[in-house]
């Protein structure tokens, strides 16, 4: 497939009258309106890079664990404990668009978990149906249950809606309704406490459609768990937005917000000041034509790096390194295509640094990027290459393994997959130094004859640094009398 820039506008049908409908060929719009794509053959599924580092490795298979066969466009997978069990459930969000053929459904869902895996048919379909492009899960009224933010727009500008959570689930109406003081297309939001009181405020991006495609972002406030309908702040000015993420870049103890921005606007970030953003952004990345945005600590070394996502052969993904508050360009991403709608980090390999996914529109592929060392691959490590267009991912455990598992949004027969992450084998156990399987006293013995011993070849070496001495020492004796794994 291959992508097409286009501006949003409102087509009939009806211009295709003096053509055989059968002519026409198939085309998928994504959530925004931005982009569309014609379908292509079906992918080979997940490709998986030989070359990962011994103890890196992406935990997915090569089909999905579970997956929803309906035709739907899914704007947004979102994974959490939605009915109080104790178990992570999926939410899936779906849009209209002008795609063909015409999409008949596009009601929200949830899939509650069973248990190990998730419903076959949703255990919850919202009674609005309407355009939903994004979702954010957490409690924004402080009853203890989660709430969906579910992110409205579409042609019809139907602004973003609360969906409660009740005792056992969720309330299929919506309970808050935004009201903006100019009405357009919500994309994205994020929650978050921006001024420290212990309740979930809300950004929103927005946009517009010819001719007229621009909107400012708007911020809600939350005071005791009622968020109001009106935005407090709006920014000083109008564009395309589609992401946001926050976090403390500079380190002033107030979150602070990226923004990715359309075609020939400026991407960047927006300090909070007294619990309130900044009317303009006080770093920016350049114009480019942009979607999704992330932070984490990618390189450990305490300070939030930021993910930009690029759509275009010349407009990749970048990451911009935080040191000390200030972001500097270190690394492309390089797949064969690029134009992402959806990018997150998650620690998938369980090592203890953030790894990289970002899902791909007209392509159908999702990618992820191991984290070896502080540095991501530029290649990506892992590959699913769906037949259709894809739109969204999400991260959690939901088979309550301790893993995440991934979630993947597509328009299609088969609108989203989910893949479970499968753990690796139990690592070696170095404390056995006689290999009988049992952490005693033998084991003790042949490392106190080694202790001091320094250089390659050391017997009691057991944490591998070339030496034996009380580290070692404080291993064996941790796991003393234990089997091994």
């Amino acid at each position: 497939m291959h992508p097409m820039p286009v501006m949003v506008a409102v087509v009939s049908l009806a211009a295709c009258a003096g053509k055989a409908v059968a002519e026409r060929t198939p085309i998928e719009v994504s959530e925004d309106g931005r982009l569309t794509a014609s379908p292509e053959p079906p992918g080979p599924g997940a490709v998986l890079r030989a070359d990962a580092p011994e103890g890196d490795s992406v935990p997915y298979g090569a089909t999905p664990d579970w997956q929803l066969d309906l035709r739907r466009q899914v704007g947004v997978v979102r994974i959490g404990d939605l009915n109080g069990d104790g178990k992570n459930d999926l939410f899936v969000g779906c849009y209209i668009s002008q795609s063909f053929p015409p999409y008949t459904d596009w009601e929200d869902m949830i899939f509650y978990n069973t248990g190990s895996t998730l419903q076959a048919t949703p255990g919850w379909i919202s009674a609005d149906e309407v355009h939903t492009g994004d979702a954010q899960l957490g409690d924004i009224n402080g009853d203890s249950r989660l709430d969906v933010f579910a992110v409205s727009g579409g042609t019809a500008f139907t602004p973003p809606r609360i969906y409660f959570g009740i005792g056992g689930g969720v309330s299929t109406t919506a309970g808050w309704i935004s009201t903006p003081p100019m009405s357009g297309w919500a994309t994205s939001a994020t929650l978050f406490d921006a001024d420290d009181d212990g309740d979930l405020d809300v950004v929103t991006t927005n946009q517009g459609i010819d001719p007229n495609p621009f909107r400012p972002m708007y911020f809600f406030r939350n005071n005791a768990g009622a968020l109001g309908t009106s935005p407090v702040w709006s920014s000083a000015e109008s564009s395309i937005q589609n992401t946001t993420a926050v976090a403390d870049y500079d380190g002033d103890k107030d979150p602070d917000i990226a923004v990715a921005k359309w075609a020939n606007w400026v991407s960047g970030v927006y300090e909070i000041t007294g619990g309130t953003p900044d009317a303009a952004p006080t770093w920016t990345s350049g114009t480019g034509t942009n979607r999704g945005v992330a932070w984490a600590d990618v390189d450990g070394n305490g300070w939030p790096d930021l993910v930009i996502g690029g759509s275009g052969s010349t407009n990749l993904t970048k990451l911009y390194s935080n040191t000390a508050g200030v972001l500097t360009h270190t690394w492309t991403a390089t797949p064969a295509f690029t134009g992402p709608q959806e990018n997150t980090f998650e620690d998938v390999d369980q090592d203890g640094d953030p790894d990289f996914a970002e899902v791909h529109f007209s392509n159908g592929q999702t990618h992820i990027y191991l984290n070896v060392g502080g540095t991501l691959s530029t290649t990506p490590n892992w590959t699913y290459d769906a037949t259709q267009v894809g739109n969204a991912l999400a991260f959690g455990d939901i088979n309550g393994d301790g893993w995440k598992d991934l979630a993947i949004g597509y328009s299609g027969d088969t609108c989203v997959r989910v893949f479970f992450a499968v753990p690796p084998p139990p690592p070696p156990c170095p404390a056995d130094l006689d290999g009988s399987g049992t952490i005693d006293s033998t084991d003790l013995n042949i490392l106190l004859t080694d202790f001091g011993c320094v250089g390659a070849g050391c017997v009691g070496d057991v944490d591998g640094d070339n030496d034996t001495d009380s580290t070692d020492l404080n291993i064996v004796l941790t796991v003393f009398g234990t089997d091994c794994p």
